[in-house]
């Protein structure tokens, strides 16, 4: 007797599977060491069906980093741009729990890094412009304070993208980098 076939899954559900190994693929071997074929084995279809939802490489890994900025967006942005008395700690709570999915931190870091592609370089680019402006347009914020708290933000990042939490807790330095600075 044959296997049996497996349910038809939608072409939503099967977006959201892809999008979810992908995210895991390429956070960790970025755009160029990461496998459209280990993403397909992930989500158990076959690499030509992968291509049926991503046309290219290229657009799975833009999308990835898409679903990221939507995330950061929806846990980070809109609740600090909604808080009226302090905004700023707002999105750094947001924040710190973000930094707790070490995938998200990674992708961040692996959209930069392949920042070389004109494509890629011009999202990065778009993504941070947004994020900035959105953060300067806060009420008593302004330029030089925006530019601080992103730039914090993105050394807390690569901190997480170390897993240095973990190390603080055996390593007097780690623990003094972590809570400097605030």
């Amino acid at each position: 007797m044959a296997g049996a076939r497996r349910p038809r899954v939608s072409i939503e559900r099967r977006r959201e599977q892809i999008l979810a190994a992908a995210l895991q693929e390429f956070s960790r071997k970025g755009l160029h060491g990461g496998s459209t074929v280990t993403i397909a084995k992930d989500v158990e279809i076959s690499h030509p069906n992968l291509f049926r939802v991503f046309s290219t490489k290229k657009e799975l890994f833009i999308s990835v980093l898409e679903q990221t900025f939507a995330t950061i967006e929806r846990v980070m942005l809109v609740p600090g741009e909604k808080e009226a008395v302090a905004p700023l700690q707002t999105m750094a709570d947001a924040w710190g729990d973000l930094m707790e999915n070490r995938a998200l931190m990674l992708i961040l870091l692996q959209g930069y890094a392949a920042s070389d592609d004109p494509e890629i370089r011009d999202v990065m680019q778009g993504w941070t412009q947004d994020v900035f402006e959105r953060m300067e347009a806060l009420p008593k914020v302004g330029t030089d304070t925006a530019h601080s708290f992103l730039a914090e933000g993105f050394l807390y990042m690569v901190s997480a993208s170390m897993d240095l939490s973990v190390r603080a807790e055996h390593d007097p330095w780690a623990e003094r980098f972590l809570d400097s600075g605030a």
